[in-house]
């Protein structure tokens, strides 16, 4: 995870240059991402009308969350996406919007409703989370790499009913400072979105699956 909201990015900004209380969450509460239509798909119809979601390995090799701003049918090999945010793409008769810039405004994040489902509170300690030196470490960083991983497993309630609406998909996770509502901080795309149905496995990061990567470019 590394992608920051605007919100969170002005939290910093303010705390690290202007002396700012930086106002961090003592509890993180990690919620999961859906979207309506799931993996693109070809020769398909796509409507504006909720609006249909899809995520797609762009050709930056990432996943991205796109929403559908044209109706019409995707075309029967899929079009160039490159992933660059805000994009706008004819696929097809259909058009479809590359969500990175709504993401960062906190407007974009959609998470599951009902089946049990809810946000998973995890304080936010060195016990919780690694040093950035290393994976299962609990004391101050001290390495090169300004990454930090969980300490802990990270797990949803074992879900009642299907956690995405049928045709979907849980494509991203996100971080919040309440176990409703609240402020989002950080948001990013799974490595492989997947579907989470009634009876399934509580769905969960096993210590150290879930990383966090400040920008070191």
């Amino acid at each position: 995870m590394s992608n920051t909201t605007n919100y969170s990015q002005n939290k910093q900004v303010d705390a690290f240059f202007r002396g700012q209380t930086l106002g961090a969450p003592a509890t993180l509460y990690f919620a999961l991402l859906t979207c309506s239509k799931g993996a693109r798909a070809n020769s398909t119809a796509y409507s504006t009308s909720g609006p249909d979601g899809i995520y797609l390995t762009a050709t930056d090799t990432l996943i991205h969350y796109y929403v559908c701003t044209g109706s019409g049918t995707s075309s029967s090999g899929q079009p160039a996406y490159a992933g660059t945010p805000g994009e706008v793409i004819s696929d097809g008769t259909a058009q479809f919007t590359e969500q990175t810039v709504n993401l960062q405004a906190g407007t974009a994040q959609i998470e599951p409703s009902g089946g049990s489902y809810a946000r998973v509170a995890v304080v936010a300690s060195e016990t919780n989370f690694a040093g950035t030196q290393s994976a299962g470490s609990t004391t101050a960083s001290s390495g090169t790499m300004a990454t930090t991983s969980n300490n802990v497993a990270i797990t949803w309630p074992s879900p009642t009913g299907n956690w995405q609406p049928t045709g979907g998909a849980i494509w991203g996770t996100a971080i919040y400072d309440a176990s409703t509502g609240g402020n989002c901080w950080w948001w990013e795309p799974l490595t492989v979105p997947k579907t989470v149905n009634n009876a399934d496995a509580a769905p969960s990061f096993a210590i150290s699956a879930w990383t966090y990567t400040c920008d070191i470019t």
